[in-house]
């Protein structure tokens, strides 16, 4: 009896355990992306390859172009919008597909992807994206023309208050896995002169166009909305670079 009892919890903890997994996976996939994202237009060139997804402004060319690293585990393509909105405003935009989405095990690619030695690339990241955006800069200074961070608590395991790159960090109110306290905290770790821009209202999870990440808070504008904060900041930043 003890060993048929042992059984049926185990079947039903291997259960639940599964399907935790796969709901926890969902949340990671894009979600609810506008219509022809992906398409290209008299305005910008799609072009996406087994690296990274390119949004390529055919605009007068800008000398700023925009690397963007996704948050772990997060689907790349939850980013395009974002990005898309980017080059739409004159700065093309380079997603990176991390190996396993995972930005710790992938981000030094980024040197054999780029011609960094053009010093027009800002490098932007969201979560743990943003985590090893902050991590490159702090071990190859001097490559890069910006920086802007996105949902973190980082830098919090690197002092770069010593450098001077430019540097805008977008935080959210509701913020659930890098809270305000978090990000206020390790602001003096951040380059000098760095901007700190309080998004009202939004949260971890839309940053990106995916589901709702797991202990985040529930935001109080919607997905659309946050966005169009985002790009009222990162746009004028990128013009001043």
């Amino acid at each position: 009896m003890a060993s048929r009892k042992h059984k049926i919890f185990r079947n039903i903890w291997f259960t639940l355990v599964t399907i935790f997994m796969i709901w926890q996976w969902t949340t990671y996939q894009a979600k609810r992306l506008p219509n022809q994202v992906f398409e290209s237009s008299d305005t910008i060139q799609v072009i996406e390859d087994s690296d990274k997804i390119s949004f390529i402004s055919l605009a007068d060319k800008l000398e700023t172009e925009v690397i963007f690293f996704q948050g772990g585990l997060v689907d790349p393509d939850a980013y395009a919008p974002l990005c898309r909105n980017v080059a739409e405003n004159g700065f093309s935009c380079h997603i990176v597909k991390m190996k396993w989405r995972m930005p710790l095990w992938g981000y030094e690619r980024t040197i054999e992807l780029f011609d960094l030695n053009t010093e027009k690339y800002v490098l932007a990241g969201h979560s743990q994206g943003a985590k090893m955006a902050a991590q490159f800069v702090h071990e190859n200074p001097g490559l890069l023309k910006g920086l802007v961070l996105i949902g973190t608590s980082h830098p919090r395991d690197v002092n770069m208050s010593r450098q001077s790159i430019p540097t805008l960090k977008l935080y959210a109110e509701r913020d659930g896995l890098a809270s305000v306290p978090e990000v206020l905290n390790n602001q003096h770790l951040l380059p000098t002169g760095s901007s700190l821009i309080l998004i009202e209202g939004g949260n971890h999870s839309q940053f990106g166009f995916m589901g709702h990440l797991l202990m985040d808070s529930k935001a109080e504008i919607s997905a659309e909305v946050q966005h169009e904060l985002m790009l009222k900041h990162i746009i004028p930043f990128l013009t001043e670079l």
